[in-house]
């Protein structure tokens, strides 16, 4: 009686099966899952870190909370001294532009009183000719003095 527990031919095909199986099974089961169960140790270890240190984040949080206060604060500073600066500026501007007008309306005043001034001259000498005329027509009977010659020498006299 030949008893043979194992067959080599099995054994080496089961042996096989097992080695697939458990490369499979460490690929694609144990591997996935003990890195899952790695990174859930690693949040679980910064959670526990981060409780203990509650105190030293609240002091992070604040020293973070007083750095932007400041910088905002500069920043803010910074706003106002460009915005003054813009507003000088434009004072400035309208102050120019505003001289400028007015040198242009005193200049086109000054031509308009000349002009009106040149007018009432002509317009007086026209009347004071006028006049002279009648008073030496009425006075001398004959208009000895002619209207010529008094156009001509009214500026002497």
């Amino acid at each position: 009686m030949d008893l043979k527990f194992v067959d080599p031919n099995t054994f080496i095909i089961q042996f096989v099966l097992l080695l697939i199986i458990i490369w499979v099974l460490n690929k694609f089961i144990f591997k996935p899952y003990l890195a899952y169960l790695d990174e859930w140790e690693d949040k679980h270890k910064k959670l526990e870190d981060d409780y203990n240190n509650i105190d030293g984040l609240i002091k992070k949080a604040e020293e973070e909370k007083e750095e932007i206060l400041l910088k905002a604060k500069e920043r803010w500073k910074e706003l106002v001294l460009e915005a003054e600066w813009v507003a000088r500026q434009k004072k400035e501007n309208l102050i120019l532009e505003a001289e400028r007008e007015a040198s242009n309306i005193i200049e086109t005043s000054k031509t308009d009183i000349e002009r009106e001034k040149l007018d009432m001259l002509n317009s007086i000498k026209s009347k004071v000719v006028d006049l002279a005329l009648k008073l030496n027509s009425k006075l001398f009977e004959k208009e000895k003095v002619s209207r010529d010659y008094l156009e001509k020498n009214i500026d002497s006299i």
